[in-house]
């Protein structure tokens, strides 16, 4: 059972009477084995436990959040919310617990677990251009789901996001855009609209993002900087941007950086550091990897060749 005794909760509390994620965190009967934030541009909570009591009761949380159910197969009983549900999980399926709602869960089998929080308007803005209110699709809750597409967006940001730090805002900032775009449609009313935006990316648009991506290869270019200068939303940008240059955002800019790599190695003496840092890249072993993974040899071995 969870360190801390505990009482019905009410099922009408305001936002102020939540508890955060980690105030809940913190009545689990032991810490999260691993716990920290995406680098996106609006910073997604990522935790994970392994082998805690397995009765957990779960009050109002002032966040929305998906479960990553791992350690092999269980059986979980979720009790909440006027209703009770049984499931058989097998390994990587996942669980969608709105903002608000509160349950008793008790699990058979291996308990190990991850949690990605998301805030509660983190689909306004892909609910407003569906022309949605968000008010009128609000998040079902799902126990046990399956999807290929959600199972490995949650597991790349839940698993990965330590690995995979280096590869910056805008890397996470796709991931996640796809993310809630696919747990929208897969679990609110919003899945039974047909309807799709109709906002395109003009060439003098599409060139200005271009030319932004040139001059601030150095940095850690997020969605929000790459919107803004396309003049559309956030939520748009990557959709349109892949039908105007048929790459996602995050592949375009790490094949601008390849050119400008491959230019400074053949054409400067720079080291190869500065060669990584001045397109991007935090540090020479990640440049090294990801150029060869790209290129096919590593950059110095490019260099004398070329």
């Amino acid at each position: 059972m969870s360190r801390k005794a505990e009482t019905p909760y009410s099922q009408t509390l305001g936002e102020s009477e939540m508890l955060s994620p980690i105030a809940w965190g913190d009545t689990l009967s032991g810490p999260p084995v691993s716990s920290g934030r995406l680098l996106a541009s609006s910073p997604v909570l990522v935790r994970r436990w392994r082998g805690v009591a397995p009765d957990i009761i779960q009050p109002p949380i002032d966040h929305h959040y998906i479960t990553l159910h791992l350690g092999g197969p269980k059986k979980i009983r979720r009790k909440g919310e006027g209703r009770e549900a049984h499931n058989t999980l097998d390994e990587g399926c996942y669980s969608v617990t709105p903002a608000g709602s509160a349950f008793t869960w008790r699990t058979e089998g291996p308990v190990d677990f991850a949690h990605l929080y998301l805030g509660p308007s983190s689909f306004d803005a892909i609910a407003t251009d569906f022309d949605r209110d968000p008010r009128q699709s609000p998040l079902q809750d799902a126990l046990g789901a399956r999807d290929p597409v959600i199972e490995a967006l949650v597991g790349a940001a839940a698993l990965g996001s330590s690995e995979h730090a280096p590869l910056g805002r805008l890397y996470w900032d796709g991931l996640l855009h796809t993310l809630l775009s696919r747990v929208l449609h897969r679990h609110s009313t919003i899945g039974t609209h047909s309807a799709t935006p109709t906002t395109s990316l003009s060439p003098r648009r599409l060139q200005r993002v271009v030319e932004f991506m040139d001059v601030n290869l150095a940095s850690d270019i997020g969605l929000s900087e790459l919107s803004s200068v396309a003049c559309v939303s956030e939520s748009h940008f990557s959709r349109v941007f892949r039908r105007a240059t048929g790459l996602a955002p995050y592949a375009f800019l790490m094949q601008r950086r390849m050119e400008r790599a491959k230019t400074l190695l053949v054409e400067t003496d720079m080291p190869l550091g500065e060669i990584a840092t001045a397109c991007g890249w935090r540090s020479h072993s990640h440049f090294s990897t990801m150029f060869k993974r790209a290129v096919g040899s590593a950059p110095g071995r490019y260099r004398a060749r070329n």
